[in-house]
């Protein structure tokens, strides 16, 4: 019954102070509660990250490697090309594939920017030359047709990608209708399920894919190709397979011991860990950025008691004349800190929860850590209650006498 009386007296106590010191209340509250609440929010958007790289990567197999052509430097005689590199042709994935046992698949790709048109709808997008191995390499699924087959050979056929689809306006797009693409018609055979964004920050929607041979012979008439996705074996051990692989390039590019590479050879996992860093370092960042403002809303919190103990000298004197007990007088000093650090916490905690729910609202996979709040919550309540020792023991200390006399 005594610890609810303490505890109902210190509550009111609190609001005694919060409505004597208003402005500086407010203050040491709202840096409280932001501490708290972007502890909250750094935690949900690491989270968010890293199911995002997950995802990712899961959805390129885990095991891909890009190799794509070198900026190397022009040497007198070397054809110049304004929008192609010349490092790559198809038969190098076949040389690849063949000398290479960790390799898996080998797929050769070539894009370039054109539009599509259906009646009077037209979408900007990226044309994709390459094989039928592609889908599968990739992950890429089918919503609705096939994707492109050896029998395609250079026929003038494409499957769409879903946004692509989409502006096209999508009732009327089925595998079977023809589309004019860079002013010529070919024909629907497939339309791809939704795939977002990829690692380079593309939108794969927004791609339509035609097989190689018909972008060499009838879109650009060049035999270089824009890369190589290789996919890798379970077992394979990916930093021995780059090197084999840009070995046996090196070797087929008659390149000289002294020149450089004319390949950049990246593993996909590799690229996502880098991502992964960059998006960690960002979130520590801001988790000690929150962190200090949480440390300065209990500082605040702590010379505001300091200041109310100094303010209340007479009554903390009178207090102790009637026969209150030091203990008696730190506890409720206490309990009156400890309501203010409570109410910043409890501030931050609904301002980090709206911010996740605002989050999603807007397209954001965002997801409260409960145990990071678990351990936001704790830290927060230790640390107050560190600081509001010092203002009830300095209560506590006072003697009756002198405190009256004041």
């Amino acid at each position: 019954m005594d610890t609810r009386r303490t505890i109902r007296g210190a509550a009111r106590a609190a609001r005694a102070v919060v409505r004597q010191n208003r402005w500086r209340s407010v203050v040491t509250l709202a840096v409280c509660g932001l501490g708290t609440a972007g502890v909250i929010l750094a935690g949900a958007m690491g989270r968010a990250q890293t199911t995002a790289v997950q995802e990712r990567l899961a959805s390129v197999g885990g095991r891909l490697v890009v190799i794509s052509p070198n900026k190397i430097p022009p040497y007198p005689g070397r054809p110049r090309q304004l929008d192609h590199a010349i490092s790559l042709e198809p038969e190098d994935a076949d040389t690849l594939a063949a000398k290479v046992p960790d390799i898996e698949a080998v797929v050769p790709v070539v894009g370039r920017e054109s539009i599509l048109r259906l009646g009077r709808n037209a979408s900007r997008t990226r044309v994709i030359g390459t094989t039928p191995a592609y889908a599968a390499v990739r992950g890429f699924t089918l919503a609705q047709g096939r994707f492109l087959i050896p029998d395609d050979g250079s026929d003038r056929v494409v499957v769409v990608g879903d946004a692509v689809s989409r502006e096209l306006s999508a009732p009327t797009l089925q595998p079977g209708r023809v589309v004019m693409l860079a002013g010529h018609p070919y024909r629907v055979v497939g339309v791809l399920d939704p795939r977002g964004v990829n690692f380079a920050g593309e939108d794969e929607d927004h791609q339509v894919f035609i097989p190689l041979e018909t972008y060499r012979r009838r879109i650009a008439n060049r035999p270089w190709i824009t890369y190589l996705y290789a996919q890798l074996t379970s077992d394979a051990n990916s930093g021995d397979a780059v090197r084999e692989m840009l070995q046996v390039l090196r070797d087929r590019h008659n390149l000289r011991r002294e020149e450089a590479d004319d390949v950049i050879v990246r593993d996909i996992a590799d690229v996502a860990s880098q991502q992964s860093s960059l998006s960690d370092a960002a979130l520590r960042i801001v988790s000690v950025t929150s962190a200090l403002l949480l440390v300065l809303g209990v500082a605040g919190i702590a010379t505001q008691m300091v200041q109310v103990v100094r303010q209340r000298r007479s009554e903390i004197g009178l207090r102790r004349a009637l026969g209150a007990r030091p203990s008696d007088v730190a506890v409720q000093l206490f309990m009156e800190g400890m309501g203010l650090a409570g109410a910043g916490v409890l501030s931050g905690l609904v301002v980090g929860t709206v911010g996740v729910l605002v989050g999603r609202l807007f397209g954001m996979a965002l997801t409260i850590d409960p145990f990071l709040v678990a351990l936001t919550v704790l830290l927060s309540v230790a640390v107050s209650g560190i600081a509001c020792v010092t203002p009830a023991m300095m209560a506590a200390r006072m003697e009756p006498a002198a405190s009256l006399r004041s």
